[in-house]
């Protein structure tokens, strides 16, 4: 399956992917027994992130060919939600809930050791043959096995820099609450993504972080241009707040790559005299079934995000990977 979910407007899906590392042996004869049983070891080997990245494609297309209404044998958390909820509403849009499971091609494993992470969890990144563009997936140890829990996706050009590794050959995991010398921890860059989102943009402090074309400020603006469309008639707020992640690496390059999901609540409440409130956007509009508004709605969203964090400077958020989960009101 190509990590493909529906544009849903103003959020730009993108599926993509990242650059990530394997382990491999160490240079030289061998080893005596006494440091190969001190040698770490990941979470995972390679071959068994392969299996497990195949049996991912294999339960997705399964879950596809019977109407893609649970993903839950393969995905948990909010990736098999935004995955149940995108299949349905390619279905309300009148497309296939299919979607391309061409060859997996050009594999790479980002693989921490056993110690670094709890639960466990590792990154792949590949592409499908014939398609441009990368996908990354998230692989976390639930308590029903291996399942993917976050996803991105970049563009052909714009591969994310593979992760560091220790001397091992395994992936450096940067903790949920450390900088690690960076501008930020990968905590403090999910909470400055939601403070972001929720005041469209207007928070000098949090904005800073960011590039002024990262995702969350693309889409604060976004939705600021709608907040003063609807000015007068409607009244527009947003909350949004960290829901999955966040799960990062360092990347050779000295930086970090961390992905993170959220869950948006975008609420409309009428004021005096206010008009009927409609969606025209194809998704929304299906999501809402086209009922025009006269009290007021909310609509809940969900997506995954990578942010690519440099040594010094500005973060990049490239990738976003959303769903609409429903929409209520009168």
């Amino acid at each position: 399956m190509t990590i493909r979910r529906l544009p849903l407007a103003p959020l730009a899906l993108a599926l993509a992917l990242a650059a990530a590392t394997s382990a491999c042996s160490g240079p030289g004869g061998e080893r005596p027994a006494a440091a190969q049983l001190a040698r770490p070891t990941g979470v995972v080997t390679v071959a068994q992130a392969r299996d497990l990245l195949k049996r991912w494609d294999d339960g997705v297309k399964r879950a596809e060919l019977a109407g893609g209404t649970d993903y839950g044998a393969v995905e948990a958390g909010l990736a098999a939600r935004i995955g149940k909820a995108n299949s349905r509403l390619r279905e309300m849009l009148g497309e296939s809930v299919r979607t391309s499971h061409a060859a997996i091609v050009k594999p790479r494993f980002a693989i921490p050791a056993k110690w670094a992470a709890n639960p466990p969890w590792f990154m792949a990144d590949f592409a499908r043959k014939g398609e441009k563009g990368w996908n990354q997936l998230i692989f976390q140890q639930t308590s029903g096995g291996w399942k993917v829990v976050a996803m991105s996706g970049t563009s052909a050009g714009a591969r994310p820099t593979v992760a560091a590794r220790d001397e091992h050959g395994l992936a450096t995991v940067l903790p949920a609450g450390e900088r690690g010398g960076l501008t930020a921890s990968p905590q403090e860059i999910v909470r400055a993504h939601a403070r972001v989102e929720t005041t469209l943009d207007q928070d000098e402090r949090a904005r800073g972080l960011f590039r002024s074309d990262a995702q969350p400020r693309r889409l604060g603006r976004a939705k600021l241009a709608l907040r003063e469309q609807a000015r007068g008639q409607w009244t527009m707020t947003r909350q949004c707040r960290p829901t999955s992640g966040p799960f990062a690496l360092k990347t050779a390059s000295g930086g970090a790559l961390v992905w993170y999901g959220v869950t948006s609540k975008e609420r409309f409440v009428a004021r005096p005299g206010a008009g009927q409130l409609a969606f025209t956007d194809r998704p929304t509009a299906a999501v809402t079934h086209g009922r025009r508004y006269t009290k007021r709605v909310t609509v809940t969203s969900a997506a995954f995000y990578l942010a690519v964090v440099p040594k010094s400077g500005r973060i990049r958020v490239p990738s976003e990977t959303a769903g609409y989960l429903g929409a209520t009101g009168s």
